[in-house]
C-alpha cells in the first residue's frame, strides 16, 4: 500500500520542531555555552561593509538563503532514486544530530575568534599548517560547489524556465532599493518589506507573461521561424490516445522546443536548438560569474543582506503553500497525496551503492560543510547577540531539513508515477545521469506545482513561482559563496605573507576564476557527487575543529565527536570510490581534472586529520575559560581589525 505523503511531512516537521526546543537548546546552553555579556564581532569590529549588527529576522533570512541554494533541492531530488524512506530518515536524523550541531558549532567557534573563518580558527587550535590546509580545502570545495550551481542555473534559464529570468535579476534592483531605503534613508523595515514583496510579485507575473528565450538568440533564422509557427501549438494524439506531438506552450524552454521539433520530424531545427543551447548556457555562465564578482565587493547591506531577506519570504510562502497543497491533496484523496516511489531501492540499475553515496548525495538538508563557511564567513559578522546563534545556526538548518523533506515528497509523490516506471527519469541511474542537473530541478518544480494546484494556484504561476524560488536561492548562494571565497583567498594570501594581494578585488577575481573552472566542466551528476563528497568531508573536518576547541576547554565532545566520525568515514569512503570511478571511466575531457582535484583534496584532508590528532595528543589548555585564544601580538591584533575591510 502506498505511503501517505502528508503523514510523512507532518511527522518529519513535528520531530524537527521538537528537536529545536530540546536538543538544540541543550547544545547551545550546556555545550557551546552561548551568552550575551560580551560583544559580538559585529559590534566590536563594525565597519559598515562586512561587520554589520543585524536583527534576527533579517539575518535569519540572509543565513537561510545563503545555506539553502540548490543543495537541499538537487541532492534529495537525485538521492530519492534509492527510495524515499532512507532519504527522509537521513534528512531528519542528520539535520537534528549532525547538521544543526555542526552549523551552530562553526558559528560558536567563529564568535570566539572575532569573526574569523573556520580555516583561520584551525591556526589557533591546531597550528599554522592546519590553517593553510583548511583554507586550501575550502577553496576547492566552494569553487566546485558554485561551479555546479552556475552550470545548473544557466541550464534552467535556457532549457526549462526562461520565465524565471526577469524576476531573478529584477530582484537585485528591488533588494538594492530596500538596502538604501533601510540603511541610508532610515525607512521602517516593515513598510519597505511590503513594498519589496509587492514588487517581487509583479516581477514574477512579468516573467510569466514575457519569458526570455535566450537560446533563440543563437539559433538560425529558419529555426526561429519554425519555433514561431509552433508557438502555443496544442498536443497531438494517435487513435489510442497517446501523445505523438507534445504541446509547445509558454515558457517555451529549449527542452520543450527540441522535443516539439523532433516530434514533427524537423530534426535539423532540433539539432540547431541543441547547438544554440550550449552557446546560450556558456553566455549565462559568464553573466553569473560577473554578477558574483560584483556582489562580492559591494557592501553587505546594499545587495547581499536585503536580497536574501526578501528571498526568505518567497521561500516561506513556497513552503507554506506546498504544505497546504499536500494536506489538501490528502484530505481529498488526490493522486498527489500518494507516494509513487519505492520506499527502498538498494539496487538501482547502474547506480553506485546507496551506502555511502546516499549520505553524500544529500548534503545540504542533512549536513553540509558549506554551512560552516557561511556561518563563519558572513553570518558571524552580522550576529547582534551570541544567543541569536541558536535560531540562526540551529534553527535555519532544521528549516532547510523541512525544505529537503518537501523536495523528496515532490519527486516521490507530486511528480507522478510515470517518472518511476520504465522509461522514466527515475527508472535507472542512467536516466538521471543523462537528464542533467537542470532536469532534476525541473522535476522538483513540476512536482511542487502539482501540490500548489491543489489549492487553486494555476500551473503556469505555480511552476514560475517555484522556478524563481530555486533560481533566486541558487543565486543568493552564488553571491554569498563568491564573497566567502574572497575572504578565503585573502586569508590564504596573508597566511603565505602575500598581504599585498589580500584585497577584495584581486581576491574576488581569483574566486571567480576558481568557480569558472568547475562551471565549464561538462560533468553533470558526476560534478554534483564530487561536490557532495568534498562537502561532507569538510563537514567532518569542521566538526573535528569544533571537537578540538571543546576538548581544549574541557567540555564534553561526544556530541560533536560521534557525528564527526560518521561524516569522515562516509565521505572518505565515497571519495575513494569516486576517484576510482574517474580513473577507470571511459576517456572524457574532464577525467584527469576531477581525478587530480579529488586526490589533492583527499590528501590535504588526511593531513589535516593528522594535525588534529597531534593537537589532541598535546592535551587540554591553550584557551581561557571563555573560549578565547591567548592574546595576540600587535601585528596579529591589527590583522584582526582589518581582516575583511578590503
Amino acid at each position: 500500500m502506498p505511503a501517505d505523503a502528508a503523514l510523512v511531512a507532518v511527522v518529519s516537521f513535528t520531530l524537527l520542531i521538537l528537536a529545536y526546543f530540546t536538543y538544540g537548546r541543550f547544545i547551545a546552553r550546556r555545550i557551546y555555552q552561548l551568552r550575551d555579556d560580551c560583544p559580538t564581532p559585529a559590534h566590536a569590529l563594525e565597519d559598515g561593509v562586512d561587520y554589520v549588527p543585524t536583527r534576527v529576522p533579517v539575518l535569519f533570512g540572509h543565513h537561510f538563503a545563503s545555506i539553502a541554494g540548490l543543495g537541499p533541492i538537487l541532492g534529495p531530488a537525485i538521492a530519492v532514486i534509492w527510495g524515499w524512506l532512507p532519504a527522509v530518515l537521513w534528512v531528519v536524523v542528520g539535520s537534528i544530530f549532525i547538521g544543526a550541531v555542526h552549523d551552530l558549532g562553526a558559528l560558536t567557534v567563529s564568535l570566539r575568534y572575532k569573526g574569523r573563518s573556520v580555516g583561520e580558527v584551525c591556526y589557533h587550535v591546531m597550528g599554522p599548517r592546519a590553517r593553510l590546509l583548511a583554507l586550501l580545502i575550502i577553496f576547492f570545495l566552494m569553487s566546485l560547489a558554485m561551479g555546479a550551481f552556475v552550470n545548473a542555473i544557466s541550464a534552467l534559464f535556457v532549457s526549462f524556465n526562461p520565465d524565471a529570468i526577469i524576476p531573478s535579476f529584477g530582484l537585485m534592483l528591488v533588494a538594492m532599493a530596500i538596502g538604501i531605503a533601510v540603511y541610508r534613508l532610515k525607512a521602517p523595515l516593515g513598510p519597505a518589506t511590503v513594498v519589496g514583496l509587492i514588487a517581487f510579485a509583479a516581477l514574477i507575473v512579468w516573467g510569466v507573461e514575457r519569458p526570455i528565450t535566450t537560446y533563440e538568440w543563437f539559433a538560425a533564422p529558419e529555426t526561429r521561424q519554425a519555433l514561431d509557427e509552433a508557438r502555443d501549438a496544442p498536443a497531438e494524439y494517435n487513435e489510442a490516445g497517446e501523445v505523438t506531438v507534445p504541446e509547445f506552450a509558454s515558457p517555451y524552454g529549449a527542452a520543450a522546443a527540441a522535443a516539439r521539433l523532433n516530434a514533427v520530424d524537423n530534426t535539423a531545427a532540433a539539432e540547431d536548438v541543441n547547438r544554440a543551447v550550449q552557446t546560450a548556457k556558456y553566455s549565462w555562465i559568464g553573466v553569473l560569474l560577473a554578477y558574483g564578482f560584483i556582489a562580492s565587493v559591494l557592501p553587505v547591506w546594499l545587495l547581499l543582506q536585503p536580497r536574501d531577506y526578501i528571498n526568505s519570504f518567497q521561500l516561506y510562502f513556497a513552503l507554506a503553500t506546498m504544505v497546504l497543497g499536500l494536506l489538501f491533496a490528502a484530505a481529498t484523496a488526490a493522486p498527489e497525496s500518494r507516494i509513487d516511489a519505492a520506499a527502498f531501492r538498494p539496487n538501482v540499475t547502474g547506480a553506485p551503492p546507496w551506502f555511502p553515496f546516499l549520505f553524500v548525495t544529500i548534503a545540504c538538508g542533512a549536513v553540509s560543510g558549506f554551512h560552516a563557511l557561511v556561518s563563519s564567513g558572513t553570518t558571524v559578522k552580522q550576529l547582534n547577540r551570541q544567543t541569536d546563534a541558536l535560531p540562526i545556526g540551529y534553527g535555519a538548518m532544521l528549516t532547510e531539513g523541512a525544505l529537503a523533506i518537501l523536495v523528496i515528497l515532490a519527486c516521490a509523490a507530486g511528480l507522478g508515477a510515470v517518472h518511476w516506471q520504465a522509461g522514466g527519469i527515475y527508472a535507472t541511474w542512467g536516466g538521471i545521469q543523462s537528464a542533467g542537473l537542470a532536469t532534476q530541478l525541473s522535476a522538483v518544480v513540476q512536482g511542487g506545482a502539482n501540490f500548489l494546484a491543489q489549492i487553486g494556484i494555476p500551473a503556469k504561476y505555480g511552476t514560475a513561482l517555484l522556478a524563481v524560488t530555486i533560481v533566486a536561492f541558487a543565486m543568493t548562494t552564488l553571491d554569498s559563496a563568491t564573497r566567502l571565497l574572497r575572504f578565503n583567498v585573502e586569508e590564504i594570501c596573508r597566511s603565505i605573507n602575500a598581504g599585498v594581494l589580500a584585497n577584495r578585488y584581486f581576491a574576488s577575481a581569483v574566486a571567480v576564476a576558481g568557480i569558472a573552472f568547475f562551471g565549464l566542466v561538462p560533468a553533470g551528476k558526476v560534478l554534483w557527487v564530487l561536490f557532495g563528497t568534498s562537502n561532507q568531508l569538510l563537514a567532518g573536518l569542521t566538526l573535528l575543529t569544533v571537537s578540538v576547541f571543546l576538548f581544549k576547554l574541557g567540555r564534553p565532545i561526544v556530541y560533536t565527536l560521534v557525528p564527526m566520525i560518521l561524516m569522515l568515514v562516509v565521505s572518505i569512503w565515497a571519495m575513494v570510490m569516486s576517484m576510482i570511478g574517474f580513473w577507470t571511466a571511459p576517456e572524457q575531457p574532464w577525467r584527469w581534472a576531477l581525478t587530480g582535484v579529488t586526490s589533492i583534496v583527499l590528501m590535504m584532508s588526511l593531513w589535516l586529520m593528522a594535525e588534529a590528532l597531534l593537537s589532541f595528543a598535546k592535551g587540554r589548555g591553550g584557551l581561557d575559560e571563555d573560549g578565547e585564544p591567548p592574546a595576540q601580538d600587535e601585528e596579529e591584533q591589527a590583522a584582526i581589525g582589518t581582516a575583511h575591510l578590503g
